[in-house]
């Protein structure tokens, strides 16, 4: 039910897995600086997921825009490793197209987009 412009990114995470750990506090600093990003989380048991997913496919982020999947990062630990900052995470993100560099926006995008968030509250 997200405006069609909404960027959504879903992290598929299991419990006891440090990579998760690690991602989810990440994305919770991350979230900070892109107020204009929905971020939510799942429970891979929760969600149905295999067995083998469970074990071998976590941390995994789901990205979506208007209700289409645009992308999808399986086992991030593989790229990342199992300890990592938020800076790596949103590095790999803006690498990959899914974010843009907050520090690269002009100033007054950015103050912009903070008073549209107030405005909806």
């Amino acid at each position: 039910s997200e405006h069609k412009n909404v960027l959504m990114i879903i992290h598929i995470w299991e419990a006891n897995n440090e990579a998760c750990k690690a991602v989810d506090g990440c994305l919770q600093s991350i979230a900070k600086d892109y107020s204009h990003v929905k971020f939510a989380r799942i429970q891979a048991s929760a969600a149905g997921l295999s067995q083998k997913f469970k074990i071998s496919g976590v941390p995994a982020l789901l990205v979506y825009r208007s209700g289409e999947l645009v992308s999808r990062f399986v086992r991030l630990s593989d790229t990342l490793g199992e300890d990592f900052y938020a800076s790596d995470l949103e590095s790999f993100l803006i690498e990959n197209g899914v974010l843009s560099d907050a520090k690269l926006m002009p100033s007054i995008i950015r103050s912009s987009q903070r008073d549209s968030d107030q405005d909806s509250d």
